[in-house]
């Protein structure tokens, strides 16, 4: 499709204004005079960019707010996450057990508001951000539900449109302006159908719009949001990755000693070395995996310690209080170093001194109790 010969409206739309006014003609084609630029490169759409639209989509997404008070907005067939209900506790058979469900299983079964757990541990960052922090996804209230509306169609550059790249236009880019192709200059009818037409053959033969899904996960700002009156889609999102935590630490054993073997008279005998081989420097630094009894038999890099360990540790700081909370969230040596103050009073339910200790104690202080 040659787009100089096109004849364009002479009114620019927002893209409320244009569903509006040409809801009944799709598909028809678009250029973008005035574009939008989001708050992440994923979120924008450059002037001059041309669209075949062809529908109004709208897809159902669920509002979740994590312990930490973020509001994540999760697509509602969304597959690549599964979560856990509350476990809940019979008194003959004991605790029930808990398989992992999609969201759209949960919500055929259970009304909103309902308080789910994530199946893995899992953490989230802003896309394309390297200096963002990380978040925790552990426990979700899911809140509420909506339609989320955007265009969709396919992109032509060059006269080319691109059937296998569907594109997805959201609603909320109020700031978006375009124009129409209302014929061609010449006003030549018959060729203008024909080349829509086309266009038309190409992306029913060759298109994966039927298969076009919006699966991304993304935040929304909570202080933009109405409780008398929320709007989800009309607010600009942040989109984020989530990927799995992941417990790959070294498990040290205890230092007990060694075994070797020794031939003597034919016969193998066991022959016991002496206990603590390792360098006085590395004795303090190997945790052992047998558990800690005293402060002072805590390494000053608590990096490689498990789950069990770090709850050793609190015990010893007078904080057991937050056992439950550690081993649930699975926090090991490594995702010790991760915590905010954030997380730490959202996620793990600790006041402001205990954070402070922890901090501290994660840095290498040990209390001197001394009398």
């Amino acid at each position: 499709m040659d787009l100089s010969v096109v004849r364009w409206s002479s009114i620019e739309y927002n893209l409320q204004d244009y569903v509006a006014t040409f809801y009944d003609s799709f598909p028809n084609i678009i250029k973008v005079t005035e574009g939008f630029l989001g708050k992440q490169e994923i979120d924008s759409v450059s002037s001059s960019t041309v669209i075949r639209v062809h529908s109004v989509s709208s897809q159902k997404r669920i509002i979740a707010e994590t312990k930490c008070g973020q509001i994540l907005s999760l697509p509602y067939k969304l597959q690549s996450l599964k979560f856990l209900l509350p476990p809940v506790t019979n008194p003959i058979q004991g605790f029930k057990v808990r398989i992992p469900m999609t969201l759209e299983e949960i919500l055929a079964k259970y009304s909103l508001p309902i308080t789910v757990y994530s199946a893995k541990l899992l953490s989230y960052k802003e896309k394309g951000d390297i200096k963002a922090g990380n978040g925790m996804v552990s426990e979700l209230t899911l809140q509420d539900a909506y339609d989320e509306s955007f265009l969709l169609g396919h992109p032509i550059d060059k006269g080319k449109i691109f059937v296998e790249e569907p594109i997805m236009v959201p609603m909320y880019m109020t700031e978006l302006k375009l124009v129409v192709a209302m014929g061609l200059m010449d006003e030549n009818n018959i060729k203008w159908k024909e080349m829509c037409e086309k266009l038309t053959f190409e992306v029913q033969s060759k298109g994966h719009s039927s298969e076009a899904t919006f699966q991304e996960i993304f935040m929304l700002d909570k202080k933009n949001l109405s409780p008398q009156e929320p709007k989800y889609n009309s607010i600009e999102p942040i989109y984020i990755d989530i990927s799995e935590v992941r417990n790959d630490s070294t498990v040290y054993l205890p230092n007990i000693g060694k075994l070797a073997v020794e031939k003597k008279h034919g016969t193998l005998n066991a022959v016991k070395k002496p206990v603590n081989q390792l360098p006085e420097a590395l004795k303090s630094e190997t945790p052992s995996a047998s558990g800690f009894t005293t402060l002072s038999s805590i390494p000053a890099d608590l990096h490689h310690l498990t789950v069990s360990q770090v709850c050793e540790c609190l015990v010893l700081l007078n904080m057991s209080q937050y056992v439950k909370a550690f081993e649930g969230a699975q926090v090991d040596g490594q995702l010790l170093y991760d915590l905010d103050h954030e997380m730490m009073k959202g996620c793990l339910g600790m006041n402001g001194l205990n954070m402070a200790k922890l901090v501290k104690f994660r840095n290498g202080w040990r209390p001197n109790l001394q009398n």
